[in-house]
């Protein structure tokens, strides 16, 4: 099929594919290269200056904004996971950072969304399964975690345990398709809304944009503390995540 429009620059850049059926796969290399880079640029920064960063200031910067959303999102690991929050915070953040700006990715003139990629978003679900099912069998033993399934009925849960085994097999997917579903329905909205009103309202259509993405991304990290907490909570602290929720 001949390709009408102008190229994305994601098929142009040199050593990645030209093919736009992997415009997914090459926005995403191209993000993880700069969260990397932004890894590394953010950890010299702090070195010897971490009490520079320990008060924000007053005026309005790109540092306050991420200081606010990093600790909304500990907030809610918090809320979700109680006294391992710590632990797993890390994770959960690399995940809601990785997903927020793949999101973002998709505001760009000419780019493209690697959360737009069923791929992509369903490999993002895969991670948190395995996350949480490991971090779920070291805090209760494989036969501990199996039981955990029988909801506590002995022999007569064995039939709840098949459909909640099924429904546990089908999170990355559900994970992964409800983020791609939002985010793409979220671009050809912007798209469309865009096209007919490109010269009346493009700077509150980029605003609701960011916001719905920032949103999915929250949304992404809240359900992957709630299956840590669902696979790690123990009787001695169950009442302390009730208090929580």
């Amino acid at each position: 099929m001949e390709h009408h429009g102008p190229i994305s620059w994601l098929l142009l850049i040199p050593g990645l594919s030209h093919d736009p059926k992997w415009i997914g796969v090459n926005a995403s290399i191209v993000l993880f290269l700069f969260i990397t880079v932004l890894a590394f640029a953010g950890r010299a920064a702090l070195k010897g200056n971490v009490s520079n960063y320990l008060v924000p200031v007053p005026k309005a910067k790109l540092s306050t904004l991420l200081d606010l959303l990093i600790e909304g999102l500990y907030k809610m690991c918090q809320g979700s996971l109680g006294s391992s929050a710590d632990q797993h915070f890390p994770f959960v953040a690399t995940l809601f950072i990785f997903v927020w700006f793949s999101n973002l990715m998709g505001l760009i003139p000419l780019s493209a969304s690697p959360s737009a990629s069923l791929y992509t978003t369903v490999a993002l679900g895969l991670a948190t399964f395995v996350y949480y099912n490991v971090y779920g069998i070291k805090a209760h033993g494989l036969v501990g975690y199996l039981k955990h399934f029988l909801m506590g009925m002995g022999a007569a849960g064995i039939p709840i345990a098949f459909f909640e085994l099924i429904s546990h097999v089908l999170r990355p997917v559900t994970l992964g398709l409800r983020l791609n579903l939002n985010i793409q329905i979220d671009h050809m909205l912007g798209s469309v809304f865009g096209s007919i009103a490109a010269y009346l309202v493009p700077i509150p259509l980029m605003i609701f944009g960011i916001v719905v993405c920032t949103i999915q991304a929250f949304l992404f990290a809240t359900l992957t503390s709630v299956y840590l907490q669902m696979a790690t909570e123990h009787e001695d602290h169950g009442h302390e995540g009730e208090h929580h929720h």
